[in-house]
């Protein structure tokens, strides 16, 4: 005789097992798992026929939650699958008559609950961008998980924000993700995530009647960004540019970053982080598929035989609600675009207009006098410029360079006007 598919869930309350004690009681559970900005969500509703949860079961909030969902014989028979939600705080209890129940939401938080609810002031400085989450959870009694790249942060403050609002700013700033889970700060880059092998395949049958909604958007998309950052030695506002391809070509869509930073450095990670995420919302897919464990937030999906909204996708949130009626499991999916990457390269020497000497960013040179351009990319606009000394501060190098006119200079005195991408052999 076969075994029927069967899904349950599993409960801690300060590490003892109640999940004998809530037998009777379960009326349904609901796991929300976001990729990134959001607590997990683990919520617990109990019918309360004989009012016992407000007497003597009544639940303490602060109480330290740990949940699983058990799946067994879901893909096959005999095949057992489980989904470990994590470590939660229960954060509010709330009760109903009509039917008399209670609804536990629990949060994903450290036990304190000052990470999201006290406000600090603090300036950073010379710091790296893992340097201040791993100050935050040494505070907070979380371990860190960090898989993104070493960026480094001249300035930045944290003005009256609490610390969860100020990590969730500054990923939001260098295009990095951030989640509590399991007593952890989970910080990863998104890019690389994407490029990963998709976990599972979906296609318009795995839908449950049929139930999604596809949006294919050009509004708000771009395919690079111009920014500006300040010279360390002279407080000059540069201009620079990186994207996809040319900013001059037909069909760019350029946006412009009304922000000024600390370096070139700093302003490349800003500009790319700011396009990746408008161009997260271009192409998006939601809907209610037959529940699958194995595909929770981060993870990507590919999605066959639904014509132009096939391809592979990220999956930014999923919600998995085990009751009486069964098993469901809502996505919330953006399509994998190409994605702006950078990273800063170590401070070189090139050569100039092939001459066997080499330059590198800082050096003072003197500036022949020509035309000096709006961008290193062929047919950017162009403006005469006079002769005389200049320092360079990016070089054919530097992340987006197009190539045409690769060296950037700056005048430093009033002799010389350049400011700009000049050609090879301009100057020396």
């Amino acid at each position: 005789m076969s075994e029927p598919r069967k899904a349950s869930a599993d409960f801690y309350f300060n590490g003892k097992s109640v999940t004998a004690d809530l037998k009777g009681y379960l009326k349904n559970v609901s796991y929300t798992d976001p990729a990134s900005g959001e607590s997990d969500q683990l919520d617990i509703t109990l019918q309360n026929i004989g009012m016992d949860w407000l007497g003597r079961k009544y639940p303490q909030k602060g109480d330290r939650v740990s949940g699983s969902l058990l799946f067994q014989n879901w893909e096959r028979e005999g095949v057992d699958e489980k989904l470990e939600c994590g470590s939660f705080v229960l954060d509010n209890v709330g009760f109903s008559g009509g039917p008399l129940e209670v609804k536990m939401q629990c949060l994903s938080v450290p036990e304190d609950g000052s990470f999201k609810t006290r406000e600090w002031t603090k300036v950073w400085k010379e710091v790296t961008v893992k340097g201040i989450v791993k100050e935050i959870a040494r505070k907070h009694s979380l371990a860190l998980r960090y898989y993104g790249p070493e960026i480094s942060i001249r300035s930045i403050e944290q003005s009256q924000k609490t610390d969860s609002d100020f990590l969730v700013e500054i990923c939001d700033k260098y295009g990095l993700k951030l989640k509590v889970y399991n007593r952890s700060i989970v910080i990863y880059d998104q890019t690389e995530m994407e490029k990963k092998k998709s976990t599972a395949t979906l296609s318009r049958e795995s839908f449950v009647e049929d139930n999604w909604e596809f949006e294919d958007s050009l509004e708000g998309t771009y395919t690079g960004a111009r920014i500006s950052y300040k010279s360390s030695e002279d407080s000059e506002e540069i201009s620079v540019y990186i994207g996809l391809k040319a900013e001059d070509a037909d069909g760019s869509r350029v946006l412009k970053i009304n922000e000024t930073a600390d370096s070139v450095s700093d302003a490349y990670y800003k500009a790319a982080a700011q396009v990746n995420k408008s161009n997260e919302s271009a192409t998006t897919i939601s809907g209610e598929i037959w529940a699958n464990p194995r595909i929770c937030a981060g993870v990507t999906v590919k999605l066959v035989g639904m014509g132009k909204a096939g391809g592979k996708y990220f999956v930014d949130k999923s919600m998995i609600e085990l009751s009486d009626s069964g098993t469901r499991q809502t996505l919330e999916m953006h399509k994998c675009q190409a994605r702006i990457a950078y990273a800063p390269r170590a401070a070189s020497s090139v050569s100039a207009g092939g001459s066997s000497k080499t330059y590198k960013a800082g050096d003072i040179v003197q500036f022949n006098g020509g035309t000096h351009y709006l961008s290193s990319h062929s047919n950017a606009a162009g403006n005469h410029a006079a002769a005389g000394p200049a320092k360079i501060t990016l070089t054919p190098d530097c992340a987006g360079n197009g190539g045409a006119h690769p060296w950037h200079l700056v005048h430093t005195d009033n002799t010389s006007n350049v400011y700009g991408w000049v050609d090879e052999g301009t100057f020396s």
